[in-house]
């Protein structure tokens, strides 16, 4: 498992849910909402229970949100209507969007971020399916058409999603299709288990049940950014998802601003933000989840030891991955603290400790708070099996400095930090282990 980032700067999973949300806003009243008339083919699923509603929030993209539409509208199963949520825009979106006129229900609303504005578009819509989609991306034209069929084959699947395909701009400003995502294969038991580790497919590939977004609840308002990710999570927690293999949209890599007007940022930045954000969702996560939640499969009630030592394991691997470092420390103490265990820390809790610092953003939250890393490391000499731990937390940093990306300066740090970790362990003595 690695430390590195997908095209939208997001820590991700390399190895090759319920909770509190924002609610709904009321729908609009008066001149805040334009009119919507159906045009061309009909309605996608519109007579077996699997119409769509196509949710389009945006925010100052003039520049692109048009080529989006477009795709939206040349789908070969159109959708019942396209919502478009304009989060206060201050360019020329508005001016644009008005001229696509009764082909999309406009809305405008006062700046709020996204979560608010796709919160706003799940209580107006209509359709039995939901699609959120981005301004900036492009759909493919069997999009809608590929996913309820899939949705139809399984009736017992709340969403389906699929692979997508990354693009630039071209001299125009136009996109250009670029490689594939590959969306890893994970059964129904494993599914909320590694996603919680890593966001392995994209939210706007998502087609969902509205009874299903009903159920879950709105998007945490408090989430500026990290609010799709909070809400796949609490997705699959909730119900069964199917996958579609073909891909459904281009998903458009470019430097220009983008999130909520109160955290405006740009490309480069996209991962600290992303890091910033996810910590909030583990720690979500820490506190909604029992502990036999984060078990293959997942356990109710009390748990035998056993089982106790191996969630453990489990959700410190997840916190490691959101950068939730405190809480990481927190169950491994509680790990090597636990009655009745040997003094030794076995080869498959050793693998799960060096796992815990090389997934997501574990490493590098880590090492830009060193200092407080190593008084946690400090914490670990007390237990029997300090020595072992220690030295697997320096092989995750060694792991990552020999086979991860980065450059040479990124892989001299990792080597330090490495080295660093031993030292540490070697200061600690009389302690038996089996790594």
């Amino acid at each position: 498992m690695g430390e590195t980032v997908d095209g939208e700067g997001r820590a991700m999973v390399n190895d090759g849910g319920a909770g509190v949300c924002g609610a709904a806003s009321a729908p609009p009243t008066g001149d805040a909402e334009a009119n919507v008339v159906a045009a061309g083919a009909p309605p996608a699923g519109a007579g077996d229970g699997m119409s769509v509603s196509v949710l389009v929030p945006t925010y100052n993209r003039a520049n692109y949100i048009g080529e989006c539409l477009d795709s939206l509208l040349a789908q070969t199963e159109p959708a019942l209507e396209i919502i478009v949520i304009d989060d206060g825009s201050e360019d020329g979106t508005a001016d644009l969007l008005r001229a696509y006129g009764e082909r999309i229900r406009y809305v405008r609303k006062d700046n709020g971020g996204k979560p608010s504005a796709v919160n706003l578009g799940l209580a107006l819509a209509r359709g039995q399916l939901i699609w959120i989609f981005d301004d900036d991306d492009v759909a493919l034209p069997d999009a809608i058409a590929s996913r309820v069929a899939a949705l139809r084959a399984r009736p017992d699947a709340g969403f389906v999603f699929s692979p997508h395909y990354y693009g630039s701009d071209d001299a125009q400003g136009r996109i250009v299709r670029g490689r594939p995502h590959v969306v890893p294969a994970y059964g129904d038991d494993r599914f909320f288990a590694e996603l919680m580790k890593g966001c392995f497919f994209h939210l706007a590939t998502a087609l969902v049940r509205a009874e299903v977004y009903r159920e879950v609840g709105g998007f945490d308002a408090e989430l500026l950014s990290s609010e799709d990710y909070d809400m796949q999570l609490r997705l699959a927690r909730h119900c069964p998802a199917v996958f579609s293999p073909a891909p459904s949209f281009i998903f458009r890599q470019h430097g220009g601003l983008r999130g909520a007007k109160a955290i405006r940022y740009a490309g480069r930045q996209r991962a600290s933000v992303f890091r910033r954000f996810d910590q909030r969702v583990g720690r979500k996560l820490r506190a909604t989840l029992a502990l036999g939640d984060y078990l293959v499969p997942r356990q109710a009630g009390a748990l035998a030891a056993e089982a106790t030592r191996q969630a453990l394991l489990a959700r410190m691997v997840v916190m490691g991955s959101k950068g939730c470092i405190a809480e990481l420390f927190d169950d491994l103490r509680t790990l090597l603290g636990s009655p009745g265990r040997d003094d030794v820390l076995h080869e498959h809790e050793a693998a799960s400790v060096t796992a815990a610092i090389c997934t997501g953003y574990a490493g590098e939250a880590c090492r830009a708070e060193w200092a407080e890393f190593m008084r946690e490391v400090a914490t670990l000499k007390r237990y029997a099996a300090g020595n072992a731990a220690i030295r697997a937390l320096a092989r995750g940093f060694y792991r990552m400095a020999r086979g991860y990306p980065g450059s040479f300066a990124l892989r001299a740090a990792r080597l330090r930090a490495a080295a660093q970790l031993h030292l540490s362990a070697l200061r600690v003595a009389g302690v038996r282990d089996v790594t």
